[in-house]
């Protein structure tokens, strides 16, 4: 028998995902969006949930920058901030109608995530069956509300994004997943992790590792080295001295030599470092100008809209920017960046109480989050807002409840 308040919950958070990553629904207008928070806002009503402060002084904060950025610019982007709003709204109903399950219900559907790409993945090394999923079965899954932007939008079919070029080697795919590219996959994967790691209070157990095998995958670069130091993170806190002092140094010898040893990996993040890419501002790139506009602009930031942001520019290359954590900083400035990251790690350690994990893997959880961030814009994303919201879950010194 259907368990429909389980298949509703999984739908609740799967929306969550799919329109902070999945291209069908992250790229749509923001009407789709709007649409869609009918369903977390029914399901919210129906199961009675009540309203925090804590969301209410969440959201008159968000107003006090918007208003304070229109003061400042003297502009008001209306879809820009009522765009913002509409994911806050959508996250936090979500949330709260699923509860503290909703981490659970994540890591299960990233890992869901991760056997249908690898399906798709297999079948991308065989160039005629690529073609045919490229050409004839990804426009049937085209989304007419998404409109032509400067950037490339990828054939999808919702469960698998076919944009698997080689990274350094010609021959070498890698895997999408749903998202727009590998290296957001591994990041979407790398947040499962830490949700599994505390819940399960293990690393090597039958989802980390399907886990792992996606970040693999990816053959992102960033993905792999932040899965090293994740690895070497949870191998500090292990209260077996033999694995903290032992496998530590293992995992950490190892990943140095794989960096200089696999040719994608260090050349890679040589010439991002050197600036020599002329496609586009690689990460380190963008965060020198972003701190630089930040510095003009340190506490209410420049906003998200184009004509403040960049400064009224609007040619691809120079608006381009890829490091999500000084992106968050220059948008809305020192404050709203410190509260925005204070409350994921209050949401990680109110986690690490209740599941008795060592507090300190809340710390490095946002360490984690960090590091994710420095190569994609994520946090904008209504799931990584939902992230800023989690700490209502566990408001008070309760044990988890499997209903």
């Amino acid at each position: 028998m259907l368990n429909v308040t389980k298949i509703t919950d999984y739908l609740l958070v799967y929306l969550l995902v799919a329109f902070s990553g999945v291209p069908f629904f992250y790229k749509a207008h923001i009407a789709m969006l709007i649409v869609s928070l009918a369903l977390p806002a029914f399901i919210f009503v129906r199961r009675k949930r009540n309203v925090d402060r804590f969301f209410i002084y969440y959201v008159v904060f968000v107003l006090c920058i918007q208003v304070g950025q229109m003061l400042k610019f003297y502009e008001f982007p209306i879809q820009t901030y009522l765009g913002l709003h509409v994911r806050v709204l959508f996250a936090y109903l979500s949330i709260k109608a699923v509860g503290k399950k909703m981490m659970t219900y994540y890591v299960d559907i990233l890992v869901f995530s991760v056997w249908t790409s690898l399906f798709f993945y297999v079948l991308s090394y065989v160039g005629s069956i690529e073609h045919f999923f490229e050409n004839s079965i990804a426009p049937l899954f085209s989304n007419p509300l998404i409109k032509e932007t400067n950037y490339k939008i990828w054939p999808s079919v919702i469960l698998y994004t076919f944009n698997a070029q080689g990274e350094g080697l010609e021959w070498l795919k890698r895997n999408s997943g749903p998202f727009w590219e590998p290296g957001a996959f591994s990041g979407f994967l790398m947040v499962a992790l830490l949700f599994n790691i505390i819940i399960s209070g293990q690393l090597n157990n039958k989802k980390n590792r399907i886990l792992m095998l996606g970040v693999l995958s990816t053959f992102s670069t960033s993905g792999l080295l932040v899965l090293v130091v994740l690895i070497s993170f949870y191998l500090v806190l292990n209260r077996d001295l033999l694995r903290r002092y032992v496998l530590v140094p293992i995992v950490v010898i190892t990943g140095i030599i794989a960096f200089f040893s696999v040719d994608f990996l260090g050349s890679k993040v040589v010439r991002k470092m050197s600036y020599s890419d002329a496609t586009y501002n690689t990460r380190f790139k963008s965060a020198q100008i972003d701190i630089n506009d930040f510095m003009q602009h340190p506490v209410l930031g420049m906003g998200r809209s184009q004509s403040t942001r960049f400064h009224g520019e609007t040619e691809a290359r120079a608006i381009h920017r890829n490091n999500g954590v000084t992106n968050h900083l220059v948008m809305y400035g020192a404050i709203a960046f410190l509260i925005y990251f204070y409350l994921i790690y209050l949401g990680f350690y109110r986690m690490c109480r209740v599941y008795d994990v060592n507090r300190r893997m809340a710390f490095f959880a946002l360490i984690i989050i960090l590091l994710i961030g420095f190569s994609q814009i994520y946090f904008t994303k209504v799931f990584f807002i939902a992230m800023t919201l989690i700490p209502v879950l566990y408001c008070k010194d309760e044990e988890v409840h499997n209903t």
